[in-house]
């Protein structure tokens, strides 16, 4: 980040931040990534894998709040502004409606997309392994989480340790699964689950979940 505006974005202020906010831990860091994102604190639950963070986007020139599930990371579109002013407000009024609902995130009913495909219903995702080649299951059907342009992450295998995992989407949209890996943070696609109904998916996660699972980990 260009050193006068990193000086001019510090000098914006978050006043009173205390260490905690519904059970999150505020780390205020008030410097930027080494990139082009100033970051202004973040809010951590470490022990449920989840968390946002409040930062500056040097290359939209927006602020922005950008939150994470398990090794997803998405942004909250509601939140994009020029106007550090209105971002302040609505952080004041919003972040911890923002914290309980991703605390709560996968107590919520599925979508009504997803009910209509009978995601939560699906007798092999109510099945699927509390672990699997050393991953553990994350996120599963019965409870979806919502990410970013109709896409719903539907399964996810994480090992945290060694900060990879395996995600499965559905997309309300394009009426479709696809799946996603994580190697050590860098994101894949992989094409092996592509599907249009749950019985393709069944058949394909049956064939090439484990596969995909010990592929990760050998690719460290």
């Amino acid at each position: 980040m260009k050193e006068e505006l990193k000086n001019k974005i510090a000098a914006l202020k978050f006043e009173n931040l205390p260490d905690e906010i519904e059970g999150f831990a505020v780390k205020k860091i008030f410097d930027d990534d080494g990139d082009d994102k100033f970051i202004f604190f973040s809010c951590d639950d470490d022990e449920n894998h989840c968390g946002v963070t409040i930062y500056f986007h040097e290359e939209t020139t927006e602020f922005k709040v950008r939150e994470k599930i398990g090794l997803t990371e998405f942004c909250l579109t509601k939140f994009f502004t020029e106007n550090f002013a209105h971002f302040k407000e609505m952080i004041d009024s919003q972040l911890v409606d923002v914290l309980k609902n991703l605390r709560g995130v996968r107590k919520k009913n599925p979508n009504r997309f997803l009910r209509e495909k009978k995601i939560d219903a699906w007798s092999y995702g109510k099945n699927l392994p509390a672990t699997l080649e050393g991953f553990k299951l994350f996120i599963s059907p019965a409870a979806p989480v919502e990410v970013t342009n109709g896409s719903f992450v539907v399964i996810n295998y994480a090992d945290f340790k060694i900060n990879s995992d395996f995600i499965l989407y559905y997309n309300i949209y394009t009426d479709e699964f696809g799946g996603e890996r994580r190697v050590n943070g860098a994101p894949q696609v992989t094409y092996a689950f592509d599907a249009k109904t749950l019985d393709e998916l069944e058949d394909k996660l049956e064939k090439n979940l484990a596969a995909e699972l010990l592929s990760i980990r050998s690719s460290l």
